[in-house]
């Protein structure tokens, strides 16, 4: 009766795949599947002992291999899920061509951090594609590969025709990984970050609607077109000024591409066999290479090297018509303390010298103004010049310092053998530094010379010659630290040195619009430590004069330095103030420490430490600042503030802003800005319930209203219209707000959370608002 069941049970499920009933079928097949074991269960009880069990195992297992093999022949098997194809995110890019042959991959990238690779395929034919995804597939006969083009906007696709070397680009594609591809679908995936989402797409369709190229040979390559330069010269000429000389380049260009690491690499930087005058030399050089003649036109240098030893780089080469070529020693010979200093460009040659261009690099700090490094910086780039009347950042060009290695074409590539000129001073003049000796902290001492003039003493390598051209800043050589005691200007009009005050000084950062800017060290932080704007530091440095080991690396440690600004005055360096002093409120994105005194002059807000909340060196003009600390010449000392206030018109009352980056309410998380209301008389303090708009601007304060003006943005965008809109708080509903006492504590008036950190309210300088804490007495 099972076998009459199972066979009854069989043919019902061809009757249902034959008339269509298809979820008929496959309901039948798993009752079939519940015969087959109840005709092994009953074939085990009809034999005796063992046997009843084997037979039933084996029973079972050929039933149900029966049944799934009638199941896939009447077309009523589930299909399978289809196979995830390669990441988007690399690691499982296609390695050989269905041939059988291997295909390279190489110069992978992430179109974001973290995000979807980019990277080239090199075919064995030649084939190079640039600049494809990850998720490669081919298709089943081999003709077709297909790969999706990561994009931060709108994705792409490229199919490539292996047969007839065509390429399809694909834009606006939905495809972030492939999956398969046959001779008429292409099938993957959308996004895996959001919902996985399942493409498809018939291949005939995307070819229909694509842009199509043809590959075009380039040596041993095949390249879309556009996808390599094709304005490369086959060779130039650089004759001398006279025209009886002339060095000649030739294109030299391997015999294949493809072995090579980089197989386009000699059409970006293509090499050129030298010659002069016709007469071979065995240098290559590149085409913009630096070359100059010599002033009597029968000499040459450039920049070049020997083409059977073509990995050791380029160096500088002299020819001369009467010897031919020599390579010249490095031009110069560093000590590993000193500035980083890089040369190029070849700017003159006479009969005993070749003057080689080089720069100093841009040793900025950490944090704009402070910081626990110093960011060595080797590109001309954006640096804050000064203030606007509202606290704006005022951006401005910095140049490196540039100056000339004179090197003798006798040198012989010692330490001491070539010397330096600094940029012009006034009237043309160079100063020239010619080395003397290192100290115990391997720098080094040099002799400085402006025309006729010899300083006496001797200076570090570092310096900075004036936007004016008047001075030269420098740092006096100390023969066992790399710490300079102070700056020193040399006044070129008045042939005398300007004495800076003490302080150790590690570099110059600047010299514009009348003042230097030196990089020094005020103390160490421990390292475990959060600098505050109250604690940059909890070592400070030892007095000027005092054993240098202070400033030697510690692991447990780290150095602290600030900006100091000497402004050249009659005969001497005087220091000038790291505060403003303002006339009206500041912008919420004004920068840097200011006081900002009550109108009657009885009393002053100073707002200092306030910063970006990136807390970094780059120049972020448009960016609010946060986490400003604030001291009144009243005692009353508050935290977390941004650079916008006021002083209402009597004095009493100072309105105060504070932006909250983290605000999370109902709506969710964003960021707000509050106002508070200190009172100076009563010491008390305010927070008004209300989130104001962004940037909040004061406009006014009188004895009945506030007047605030709000943007659309948060940040500000010079070439974006944006008024903002002024909103009115009268000053009774202010006052209604609840009430928080200020704590006396050591002369100061804090919060209750902040009392404990008295200590280091106490431990500020206060120069910057002693003149009104005595007019508030």
């Amino acid at each position: 009766m099972a076998l009459l069941a199972v066979v009854f049970l069989g043919l019902m499920m061809g009757l249902a795949a034959r008339l269509g009933f298809s979820a008929v079928g496959q309901g039948v097949a798993r009752l079939t599947v519940g015969a087959v074991f109840g005709l092994g269960f009953s074939l085990g009880r009809a034999l005796p002992e063992w046997w009843g069990i084997l037979v039933a195992i084996v029973g079972i297992v050929v039933g149900l291999a029966c049944v799934s093999s009638w199941e896939r022949r009447l077309g009523l098997a589930p299909a399978s899920a289809p196979k995830n194809g390669p990441s988007a995110w690399g690691g499982n890019e296609p390695q050989l061509t269905p041939e059988g042959e291997p295909i390279r991959v190489f110069n992978h990238g992430e179109i974001a951090m973290g995000g979807p690779v980019c990277c080239d395929y090199l075919f064995p034919d030649g084939v190079l594609l640039q600049g494809l995804g990850a998720s490669a597939v081919f298709s089943n006969d081999g003709r077709y590969f297909a790969a999706p083009v990561p994009s931060r906007q709108e994705w792409g696709l490229v199919v490539l025709d292996r047969q007839q070397r065509k390429v399809y680009r694909c834009s606006d594609s939905e495809f972030w990984e492939l999956d398969a591809m046959d001779l008429d679908q292409l099938s993957g995936r959308h996004s895996p970050l959001v919902d996985n989402s399942v493409r498809q797409a018939r291949l005939d369709e995307l070819l229909q609607t694509a842009e199509v190229t043809d590959l075009i040979a380039v040596a041993d390559l095949w390249l879309e077109p556009g996808w390599h330069p094709d304005n490369v010269a086959h060779s130039f000429a650089r004759p001398s000024a006279d025209g009886r000389q002339c060095l000649e380049g030739r294109l030299l260009l391997p015999s294949t591409f493809r072995d090579l690491d980089q197989p386009l690499e000699p059409l970006y930087s293509p090499r050129y066999a030298v010659s002069v005058n016709g007469q071979s030399s065995g240098l290559t050089m590149a085409a913009d290479a630096p070359l100059v003649w010599g002033t009597d036109h029968r000499t040459l240098a450039c920049l070049a090297r020997e083409q059977a030893n073509d990995a050791d780089g380029d160096q500088y080469w002299l020819w001369q018509l009467d010897s031919g070529w020599r390579a010249l020693p490095s031009p110069w010979v560093s000590a590993a303390a000193e500035p980083s200093f890089y040369w190029h460009d070849v700017l003159s040659l006479d009969a005993s010298h070749v003057r080689i261009g080089a720069y100093l690099d841009y040793p900025r700090l950490g944090s704009g103004r402070y910081g626990y490094r110093l960011d060595s910086i080797h590109s001309d780039t954006e640096t804050q010049t000064g203030h606007d009347a509202q606290g704006r950042v005022q951006v401005g060009e910095f140049k490196l310092t540039r100056m000339a290695i004179v090197m003798p074409l006798d040198s012989q590539g010692r330490r001491g053998d070539s010397s330096i000129e600094t940029q012009p001073l006034r009237d043309g003049v160079r100063a020239r530094l010619t080395w003397l000796c290192d100290n115990r902290e391997g720098l080094g001492g040099y002799r400085c010379q402006i025309g006729e003039w010899t300083l006496p003493g001797s200076w570090f390598l570092d310096h900075r010659v004036s936007d004016c051209g008047r001075y030269l800043a420098l740092l006096p050589f100390e023969d066992s630290s790399k710490i300079a005691t102070h700056g020193v200007v040399a006044d070129v009009q008045g042939q005398r040195l300007l004495q800076g005050p003490a302080m150790w000084v590690e570099r110059i950062l600047d010299f514009r619009d009348g003042r230097l800017s030196l990089a020094v060290i005020a103390g160490r932080l421990d390292n475990d430590v959060e600098t505050t704007p109250l604690q940059r530091f909890s070592v400070a440095a030892p007095a000027v004069g005092n054993d240098s080991s202070f400033f030697r690396p510690d692991e447990r440690t780290r150095l602290y330095y600030d900006t100091m600004q000497l402004q050249p005055k009659d005969s001497q360096l005087s220091v000038v103030a790291p505060w403003r002093l303002v006339d009206r409120p500041q912008a919420a994105t004004a920068d840097g420490d200011f006081i900002q005194p009550t109108p009657n002059h009885q009393d002053a807000a100073w707002l200092f430490g306030s910063e970006t909340e990136y807390a970094d060196s780059w120049v972020r003009a448009g960016t609010p600042r946060l986490g400003g600390h604030l001291l009144t010449a009243s005692g009353c000392a508050l935290v977390d503030l941004a650079p916008s206030m006021i002083w209402s018109e009597d004095g009493r009352y100072l309105a105060l802003t504070r932006m909250a980056t983290d605000v999370t309410e109902q709506c969710g998380s964003y960021r707000g800005w509050q106002l508070l209301l200190l009172d100076v008389q009563d010491r008390t303090l305010r927070v008004h319930p209300q989130w104001l708009g962004n940037r909040p601007l004061f406009e006014g304060f009188d004895e009945s209203q506030l007047r605030i003006r709000c943007f659309e943005r948060e940040w500000e965008a010079q070439d974006a219209e944006d008024p903002g809109s002024v909103q009115a708080f009268s000053l009774d509903v202010l006052l209604q707000a609840p009430i928080e006492p200020l704590v006396c504590q050591d002369g100061f008036w804090l919060n209750a959370s902040q009392t404990q950190r008295a200590a280091a309210w106490q431990a500020l300088a206060l120069p910057a608002i002693g003149y009104f804490e005595r007019q508030s007495l």
